[in-house]
């Protein structure tokens, strides 16, 4: 699908930069619309300045971006305690209590607690957001 041509020239150059993950999804859906990525990238910039794109700012500025990358982080904390406990099982199966087993247990527990909890409340704040 070709965009259809204006009378004026593309003949102006400016050199922007992207981080690995813009240039992935950029280029994936450039590809998917049949287009080289600086032509959608022209397009999509200019649609923006038009005001015919529904995008505001950068996808940094996102208001919920805060509410991502503090659940990204909650899921790494879970996956480094899900880490300890399969080294405290391996140990106790292998015969040897380690001596802080009950301490690590009694942690994995408040954190799967904490987990909970978060997930409560973010499903009754999405809720009353008519999420």
């Amino acid at each position: 699908m070709n965009r259809k041509r204006t009378i004026e020239k593309r003949d102006q150059e400016k050199k922007i930069r992207f981080t690995p993950t813009a240039v992935r999804l950029i280029d994936a859906e450039a590809r998917r619309r049949h287009q080289k990525f600086a032509g959608f990238v022209g397009d999509a910039a200019l649609a923006v300045a038009l005001g015919k794109a529904g995008m505001v700012g950068s996808p940094e500025d996102d208001p919920i971006r805060p509410l991502v990358e503090a659940i990204d982080a909650h899921t790494k904390a879970l996956n480094r305690i899900g880490t300890n406990l399969n080294q405290v099982t391996a140990a106790i199966h292998s015969g040897a209590i380690p001596e802080r087993a009950e301490a690590v247990l009694d942690r994995i527990e408040q954190a799967a607690q904490a987990s909970y909890a978060l997930m409560d409340r973010l499903h009754a704040e999405g809720a009353g957001h008519g999420a």
